[in-house]
C-alpha cells in the first residue's frame, strides 16, 4: 500500500479543505476507485495498491476530465443570449469551451451545449426577461436544468442549488449565493483558471499539439498537491476560500499587497466542494411549514459569536461551516456518505447554530468516524465579500461529557426567552449564558459548568425585569433542575462549593396549615435572592422581584446580611409546629432542614472565602430543585479536606462562638465534675435584639448577652471583651446562617468550639485593646 502525502491539501484553510476532497474525488472516479484516505495532523494522506506520487501528477497534468461547472441560471455566467451582456468575459470563456476540441473538455462541452438549450426553452416559456432569469422565475428554470442536464453537470448544480417546496430556492453556504461570491460567479472563475491552465487551448487530449498556457502548468500542481514552494503564483483570487490571499490594504508586512492563487487549486477546490451536495430532506420542524422540505445543507449551521478572539453580535455574519477530519482512512464512497449525511445531532434534532454544533461534538452527537472538526465563520470581513475564516479546531469527545448533557435541560427555557424582540438586558445576559456553555462544550470541567448556572441565573433576572417581554413569550421561572443530578458535576472540591451548597439547601418545612401569610414565603434561601414567590407546588414570577436583590451586583456577604436581618424578620412571624420549643424564648431562627458544614469551611467563611466566587456559585445553585437531594448534598459537604489551622480559626473567633448555638438552635449541656463528657443539647433561640446590634456593626453587644447566657448555661467561657474582635459582618451573619451540627446528634463540632472558647484565652493583649477601643 503506497501513501502518498500531499502537504498541499491542509485543513486550513478551506481552500486546501476542498482542494483535498477533489483529489480524493477525482481520483476515485478517474483513476483507483480504491483508494482510500486519511487526515495526517493537517494534511491529507491518500493510500492507494500501486500508483505513485508520480502516477498522480501525471494523471491530473495530461488525463483530468473537469466536472461541468455551469450556472445558467446567474445572469454573469455566460449563457445570455439576448439584451445587455452583463461579462463579455464570461460570454467568451463559455464560446472558447463551445469550440474547443479537446476530448477531455466533452462533458463540458455537452454541459455547455445544454445550457444554452434551456436559456432558448426559458425564453420561449417567459422565465426570462431581458436575457435575464428574474428571482421569481428562478425556481422554475433550474428545474428545469435538472431536467435536462447531463449527469455529469449535476453535481455542481446539487451543490449550489437545493429546491424546495416553496418558491424560493435555498443556497448552500459553501459555494455562495447559486454559484455566486460577491460579484464572482464561481463557474466564471473556474473557466478562467482552466484557461490559464491551457485547457481551453489543447487539441487533444494529452494536450501535445496545443498550447499549455503562460504557466508552468507542473510546478503549480506540485504546489497544490505536495506543498512545493518553488513556484510563481497567479495574480486572482479565490473568493471566500482562502482569507490570507486576497491581497488588499494592509494585507501584506510591506503594506498593499495584490491577491494570488495557484489556479489548481482552485479547480481541486470547486471539485471537492461538490462532495457537500446538499439535498431536500423534509422534517416537521419549528418555523417551517408542515410538509415543508428543509435545505439539509451538510455541517452548515447558523452563525453563534462566540468561541473565537474576534466574536462579536455585531458582526455581519452569513453562517459556520464545520468540516471533519478523520484519522482512520476510508474510501470515497464513504467519505460521500459521511459529508452528505452531515450528522450532527443535539438532542432531538439536528444542530442548527455553532453552539449546538459544539454542544453535539461533546456528547456523541456526531459519526463516530470523525476525530475532529474545523469551524469556518463565514463572514463580510473583506469590504462587502464574505471570507471563510478558520476559528477554531474541536476534538470529538469519546464519551458524553456529563456537563454538556446536563446543559441540555435549560435549552427549552434559554429558546423560549431567546428573539430579536428582547430587550437588551435579556440579549445580553442570554449571549453570557451561551459564551458560558460554548466553553463547558470546549473544555468540561466543574468550574466552567458553575459560571454557566451562574449566567442562567443572569437571565432569569434580566427577564424577571420585564414583565411584559415574560409574558409575551410565556416564560416562567427556571425550573426542574435536579440538584442531585447537578451537583456531582459542579462539585470542584472547593470550600466555596461547599458553603454555597450549604446555603442553598436551607429550607424550612411547609406547615399544613399556613396560619400566617409569611409562612408561604420563607421556604428556603432561593425566596429570598431569586425574583420567584413560593407556594406548596410551585415557583411563580414574584411581583416585585427579589426580596433581598441584587446579588451578583452587591458584594455577596453585603447581600447575605440583608437575607440575615430578612430571615429575622420573618421568623419573628413565625408559628412552629414543634411544641417542644415553645416554651424555649427568642426567635425560631435556624431553618428546618439544612446541611452539616464541617468547621474547616466555616473557618474558611470567617476569613479568606473568595467572596466573588461564591457569589457565582450560589446564584446558580439557587436555581436548582433540592427535594430528594439530601443524600448527594451531604456527600458534597462532608468531603471536606483535614485542616486544622482553619478548625482553630473558628474557635479563636468569640463572636461567633458565643452566638452561633443560639442561632443554629442547639446548646450543649456543658460538662461538669459529675458528668465530664455529656452528650445531650438543649434548644436555644436567639434574642430579638441581637439581630439589630449585629446590623448596626456592634456584634459585641449581642456576644456579651449571649456570654451571659452561657455561662448560666454552665460554660465557663473566658473570653469578655468581645468589642475588640475583628470580624466581617457579612462572613459573621453567613457563618451563622449555616448549620454545623446535625440537630439530632451529640453537637460535637459546637461542643468544640466552645470547649475552646472555655480552655483557650482567645482575649488580645490589654494594650492592644486598649489601642482598639481609641
Amino acid at each position: 500500500m503506497n501513501e502518498i502525502h500531499l502537504f498541499g491539501c491542509r485543513s486550513e484553510p478551506l481552500l486546501g479543505y476542498l482542494s483535498g476532497l477533489g483529489v480524493v474525488r477525482l481520483v476515485a472516479e478517474q483513476l483507483d476507485p480504491d483508494v482510500s484516505a486519511r487526515w495526517d495532523g493537517d494534511h491529507l494522506v491518500l493510500a492507494m495498491q500501486e500508483l505513485t506520487e508520480s502516477d498522480i501528477m501525471d494523471h491530473f497534468e495530461f488525463r483530468y476530465v473537469p466536472t461541468p461547472v455551469v450556472a445558467p441560471w446567474n445572469s454573469g455566467s455566460g449563457y445570455q443570449d439576448e439584451g445587455k451582456i452583463t461579462s463579455g468575459t464570461a460570454q467568451n470563456l463559455v464560446r472558447q469551451i463551445s469550440e474547443s476540441a479537446s476530448e477531455r473538455l466533452r462533458p463540458y462541452r455537452e454541459a455547455v451545449a445544454v445550457g444554452h438549450s434551456a436559456r432558448s426553452e426559458a425564453r420561449r416559456r417567459g422565465l426570462s426577461e431581458a436575457g435575464k432569469i428574474p428571482k421569481k422565475s428562478k425556481s422554475q428554470f433550474i428545474e428545469l436544468c435538472r431536467a435536462t442536464f447531463p449527469d455529469e453537470a449535476l453535481a455542481w448544480l446539487d451543490a449550489s442549488v437545493v429546491l424546495l417546496d416553496e418558491d424560493d430556492p435555498a443556497f448552500p453556504l459553501i459555494l455562495g449565493t447559486g454559484g455566486n461570491i460577491g460579484r464572482m460567479d464561481l463557474s466564471v472563475n473556474f473557466l478562467s483558471q482552466l484557461e490559464t491552465l491551457g485547457f481551453l487551448d489543447e487539441g487533444d487530449e494529452s494536450g501535445a499539439n496545443g498550447r499549455r498556457g503562460s504557466v508552468d502548468q507542473r510546478s503549480l500542481l506540485g504546489n497544490a498537491l505536495l506543498g512545493d514552494t518553488n513556484v510563481r503564483l497567479s495574480r486572482d483570487t479565490t473568493s471566500q476560500y482562502n482569507p490570507g490571499a486576497v491581497g488588499g490594504p494592509n494585507s501584506s508586512s510591506a503594506g498593499d499587497a495584490p491577491a494570488l492563487t495557484n489556479p489548481w487549486s482552485f479547480l481541486l477546490a470547486m471539485e471537492g466542494a461538490m462532495v457537500f451536495a446538499s439535498a431536500a430532506a423534509r422534517r416537521l420542524s419549528r418555523g417551517y411549514r408542515n410538509g415543508g422540505a428543509k435545505s439539509a445543507m451538510p455541517f452548515t449551521v447558523a452563525p453563534t459569536a462566540i468561541g473565537h478572539g474576534s466574536a462579536s453580535i455585531n458582526e455581519e455574519t452569513k453562517g459556520e461551516i464545520w468540516v471533519p477530519l478523520w484519522r482512520q482512512a476510508m474510501s470515497f464512497p464513504e467519505i460521500r456518505q459521511l459529508i452528505s449525511e452531515g450528522r450532527c445531532q443535539w438532542g432531538r434534532q439536528q444542530a442548527r447554530s455553532g453552539l449546538d454544533f459544539v454542544q453535539a461534538i461533546a456528547t456523541l452527537g456526531v459519526d463516530r468516524s470523525v476525530d475532529e472538526f474545523v469551524r469556518y465563520l463565514i463572514g463580510v470581513r473583506h469590504g462587502q465579500s464574505p471570507l471563510a475564516v478558520p476559528v477554531g479546531r474541536f476534538q470529538v469527545k469519546s464519551n458524553v461529557v456529563p456537563q454538556v448533557d446536563l446543559l441540555r435541560q435549560t435549552d427549552n427555557w434559554a429558546n423560549r426567552a431567546n428573539s430579536t424582540k428582547a430587550p437588551t438586558s435579556v440579549s445580553t445576559a442570554l449571549h453570557a449564558f451561551d459564551r458560558a456553555r460554548f466553553e463547558v462544550a470546549r473544555f468540561p470541567d466543574p468550574m466552567r459548568l458553575q459560571v454557566a448556572l451562574s449566567t442562567l441565573a443572569d437571565a432569569e433576572n434580566a427577564v424577571s425585569r420585564s414583565p411584559a417581554y415574560r409574558t409575551d413569550r410565556r416564560l416562567e421561572p427556571i425550573r426542574g433542575l435536579s440538584a442531585g443530578e447537578w451537583l456531582p458535576s459542579l462539585d470542584d472540591g472547593s470550600a466555596e462549593f461547599r458553603i454555597a451548597v450549604g446555603l442553598a439547601f436551607l429550607c424550612d418545612r411547609v406547615p399544613p396549615r399556613q396560619l400566617n401569610p409569611a409562612e408561604s414565603i420563607r421556604g428556603s434561601l432561593a425566596t429570598f435572592l431569586r425574583p420567584v414567590a413560593r407556594d406548596r407546588f410551585r415557583s411563580t414570577w414574584s411581583r416585585h422581584g427579589p426580596k433581598v436583590p441584587n446579588l451578583g451586583r452587591r458584594p455577596v456577604f453585603e447581600v447575605l446580611l440583608d437575607v440575615f436581618a430578612a430571615r429575622a424578620v420573618l421568623s419573628a412571624s413565625r408559628n412552629t409546629d414543634d411544641g417542644s420549643h415553645e416554651t424555649v424564648v427568642g426567635l425560631p431562627f435556624a431553618y428546618d432542614h439544612s446541611l452539616s458544614i464541617d468547621l474547616a469551611d466555616i473557618g474558611h467563611l470567617l476569613s479568606r472565602l473568595d467572596e466573588q466566587r461564591l457569589a457565582d456559585i450560589l446564584a446558580g445553585l439557587l436555581l436548582l430543585d433540592w427535594n430528594s437531594s439530601f443524600e448527594v448534598a451531604r456527600e458534597c459537604v462532608s468531603a471536606t479536606p483535614r485542616d486544622e489551622i482553619a478548625r482553630a480559626h473558628v474557635g479563636s473567633q468569640p463572636v461567633y462562638a458565643v452566638l452561633a448555638p443560639f442561632f443554629l438552635g442547639r446548646l450543649p449541656i456543658a460538662p461538669t465534675d459529675a458528668l465530664p463528657n455529656p452528650r445531650e443539647s438543649v434548644p436555644v433561640r436567639p434574642r430579638p435584639e441581637w439581630i439589630g446590634s449585629i446590623r448596626s456593626g456592634k456584634p459585641h453587644l449581642a456576644a456579651r448577652s449571649a456570654a451571659r447566657l452561657l455561662r448560666g448555661q454552665g460554660w465557663k467561657l473566658i473570653t469578655d471583651n468581645f468589642r475588640s474582635t475583628n470580624i466581617d459582618l457579612g462572613r459573621l451573619a453567613t457563618a451563622l446562617l449555616l448549620q454545623i451540627d446535625p440537630p439530632k446528634s451529640e453537637q460535637s463540632q459546637m461542643r468544640h468550639v466552645l470547649s475552646y472558647q472555655s480552655s483557650n484565652d482567645t482575649r488580645i493583649p490589654a494594650n492592644l485593646d486598649k489601642e482598639q477601643e481609641t
